[in-house]
């Protein structure tokens, strides 16, 4: 059985692993960090189920059935919620109103907790551990096996929330036997996953540099920064350390293949309900929140989404934005392939990380001991992915 023929065809959502009937695939990292399956040809018996129920490939069924969609500037009415949150909070409300049925959310965090090395799908029951979910994770999540207990959790009547990218929600519908009442679906809408052995990269050298470990990160400072800027900030010996070295990495060549043929990038969503930041408010809602601490878009896409929804708004302060003419790229079209692409991975796989992180963000590593929380030099050279980005999303000039 040829499950894939190139690398561009596989988003990594471990849905023909779970499936195959025999256990005959299991997954693989790459040299890039970035998993796919491998076929035991000696158990497989060439029944193509793996195929059928690959979304990416086979294709995934359209959840979008309100036309236009009804759209939300949402703000939670909490500060301590918007401001512990990427956007304006949204998700903190839905996941409330399912865990107000004594529902279970599933969402991704870094695993375990105390380390920020690696992102996965956690699940939730207490509101302690779905705030372990909020804040964006700008890493491919590893869904590991949340497919089949997300399925015996909806099986015992028990209501889901699930939250990921287009890819990963796809999946799961893709996965699922069946439709079920008790499933709510969240898409975010995805620039694309950037490389987990990138991500280990770099906090690994940011230890080595301020000679100590790591007990957090965030992927976005809103705190420290504002919302509208793009700083990863980590947790060191108790002291944080603000940058935008891995955010110059992350905007471009660091994504996983798949992700310039993204079939979810489009107006038709796999989601009940799909979450942004609200880029573009200012237009849409004149005057509201311009005060760079966060807005979360939120697109109802169907009656189920609509349910959730209806359970979760009085948390929220919003304004309807419905039939506004959202400006996010990947509700148009996937991301364009950067020219320089093969170029970094082969640079990462011959010359290793500190060697891109200078090449393409501009940052010459330093060596161990404690440094300033916040280098003005990180910031001074824009990079080549940065200057890249611009000209592909046309906000060069």
């Amino acid at each position: 059985m040829e499950l894939v023929k190139k690398k561009g065809d596989c988003c990594g959502c471990r849905t023909c692993e779970q499936v195959c009937p025999k256990g005959a695939i299991h997954m693989e990292a790459d040299e890039c960090g970035f998993l796919y399956p491998q076929i035991d040809p000696e158990k497989c018996v060439d029944c193509g189920l793996c195929l059928e129920k690959c979304a990416f490939q086979s294709g995934y069924k359209k959840r979008k059935t309100f036309e236009p969609y009804y759209g939300y500037g949402v703000r939670h009415k909490k500060k301590e919620v918007y401001m512990n949150s990427r956007s304006g909070g949204a998700f903190t409300a839905l996941s409330n109103a399912v865990l107000a049925q004594s529902g279970v959310i599933y969402g991704a965090g870094f695993a375990p907790e105390d380390e920020p090395y690696f992102v996965k799908h956690i699940s939730a029951q207490t509101k302690a551990d779905r705030n372990k979910m909020r804040g964006s994770k700008y890493v491919q999540s590893d869904l590991g096996h949340v497919f089949s207990e997300l399925k015996e959790k909806l099986e015992a009547g028990q209501s889901v929330l699930f939250s990921g990218t287009g890819c990963q929600v796809g999946a799961l519908h893709a996965f699922l036997p069946r439709e079920y009442e008790n499933l709510y679906t969240i898409d975010i809408i995805c620039h694309g996953v950037p490389s987990p052995r990138l991500w280990a990269d770099f906090v690994h050298m940011r230890e080595e540099e301020k000679a100590g470990k790591a007990q957090r990160a965030e992927f976005r400072n809103k705190k420290k920064c504002g919302w509208k800027a793009h700083k990863e900030t980590v947790v060191i010996n108790g002291t944080p350390y603000t940058s935008r070295i891995y955010t110059k990495m992350f905007y471009g060549c660091n994504i996983r293949e798949s992700c310039f043929q993204c079939p979810y990038a489009n107006k038709n969503r796999p989601g009940d309900i799909t979450l942004a930041d609200f880029w573009g408010h200012e237009k849409a809602m004149p005057g509201m929140w311009d005060d760079d601490k966060g807005i979360s878009l939120v697109l109802v896409n169907n009656p189920q989404g609509m349910k959730l929804w209806e359970a979760a708004k009085e948390e929220v302060d919003f304004v309807d934005v419905t039939g506004y003419p959202y400006r996010h790229g990947r509700l148009k079209k996937p991301m364009e392939r950067p020219e320089a692409y093969d170029e970094f991975w082969d640079d990462y796989k011959q010359e290793g990380f500190a060697y891109c992180a200078e090449k393409y963000a501009g940052y010459k590593i330093k060596g161990p001991g404690p440094q300033p929380a916040d280098s003005s030099s990180e910031g001074q050279k824009e990079s080549i992915l940065i200057r890249l980005w611009k000209k592909l999303s046309g906000k060069e000039g």
